[in-house]
């Protein structure tokens, strides 16, 4: 279960929505990172974190940056997560790549992805 986690990595974070709702559930003992390429919408998720100003909240870093060249060690994170931003990450396979080696070994990707974009997204890996 999702919430057993304490390290996540929230990609494409944009305004913060997943990563407000994972540091909930992680509380003061974890970590999320929100990382995203648009200053602007790390600017927005920074905002509202200091407006909604819950103690949980103080648990999000907010980082700029690609999905393609993550800035993190090897097996880092317990989770990642990332809403529909994989649809607009350029090379969706070095992204993917970047994902599974910041990942800890046998953790989870939730991703909110329709079926038909998966499907179109697996045929694309299988070239990778």
């Amino acid at each position: 279960m999702i919430y057993f986690y304490h390290h996540f990595l929230d990609l494409c974070c944009g305004s913060g929505d997943l990563a407000f709702l994972l540091s909930e559930r992680v509380g003061s003992d974890g970590k999320v990172i929100g990382f995203d390429f648009s200053r602007k919408q790390l600017s927005v998720a920074s905002l509202r974190q200091h407006l909604l100003s819950k103690a949980c909240y103080k648990n999000i870093e907010w980082i700029e940056g690609d999905a393609i060249e993550l800035p993190f060690s090897d097996c880092s994170f317990d989770a990642i997560t990332m809403g529909y931003g994989l649809r607009n990450v350029f090379d969706r396979c070095k992204a993917m790549q970047e994902m599974f080696r910041v990942l800890k070994p046998g953790q989870g990707y939730p991703s909110l992805i329709s079926i038909k974009a998966l499907n179109h997204l697996l045929h694309q890996l299988r070239y990778c």
